[in-house]
């Protein structure tokens, strides 16, 4: 089931898929939309019921700009999860910058998180790299995705992980199809964010998955900065930053037996 609905202050645009007593919540990473994990859904056992949704300011939701807050996004989760009548707990899987407001639901709402996935992770920028990361924001916020596409894409998509030119080809257009103004704000608050007390305060279990060739986030920083958990499955995929785009089948076999346990 594909619909919108207008909660907690916006618009946002949602899919369920399936009708089992599980339910996965699935929130994509930047420049991503619900249809991110069209490949991982499609993998998924029919007794997991899936919701997906396009964040504030990306795909067809209600477009933003300057900045966003993780506690608002965190609350986004909670009040589609009301309009959709779903009360019990649920597993909430983020990738990259979905991660970061995974882990913010998780730890805001830990009555509703029955455990977590953090899919190579976004969960800040070094001190080192604020300034940079700024000045990235700032000039996708001006000039659009396409000017930054030559630097970022093939590093976000390493070309030997493809499955074939069709998938390449879409995942690459939807990429350049991303809102600017919603990736710049949704930038600017992971450059802002400090997760540290939130990871750490998490007594759910959690499955934190890095790529082994994710150039942003590799393993050892990844593991480095999810350490603190009390419940933490940590493991490495063959597969790079975006893992549900270009490596579903990857993502699903460490995916199912943890939701499965």
């Amino acid at each position: 089931m594909l619909d919108f609905a207008e909660l907690n202050g916006t618009a946002l645009r949602y899919a369920v898929d399936g009708r089992g007593p599980e339910t996965l919540v699935l929130i994509h990473e930047l420049a991503g939309s619900l249809n991110s994990w069209d490949g991982l859904v499609a993998l998924l056992p029919a007794h997991i019921r899936t919701v997906r949704y396009d964040l504030r300011g990306a795909g067809l939701s209600e477009k933003v700009n300057g900045s966003l807050d993780l506690d608002t996004l965190a609350a986004d989760i909670a009040a589609l999860l009301a309009a959709l009548a779903i009360d019990g707990p649920v597993t909430v899987a983020g990738a990259a910058i979905g991660a970061a407001i995974a882990t913010r639901f998780a730890a805001r709402y830990p009555a509703r998180c029955k455990a977590l996935v953090l899919i190579a992770p976004a969960l800040g920028i070094p001190p080192e790299r604020k300034a940079g990361a700024g000045e990235l924001a700032d000039r996708i916020d001006c000039e659009g995705l396409r000017a930054v596409a030559e630097a970022v894409l093939p590093k976000a998509f390493p070309e030997d992980l493809w499955a074939n030119a069709d998938e390449k080809r879409r995942a690459i257009a939807r990429w350049l199809g991303a809102d600017p103004q919603g990736y710049a704000a949704a930038y600017r608050m992971l450059i802002n964010a400090d997760l540290t007390g939130d990871l750490a305060g998490i007594a759910a279990p959690a499955l934190v998955l890095a790529g082994r060739y994710d150039p942003f986030g590799t393993p050892d920083i990844v593991d480095a900065r999810t350490g603190a958990m009390q419940r933490r499955d940590f493991r490495v995929l063959d597969g790079g930053h975006f893992l549900a785009v270009q490596s579903p089948a990857v993502l699903a076999a460490a995916l199912v037996p943890f939701l499965a346990a």
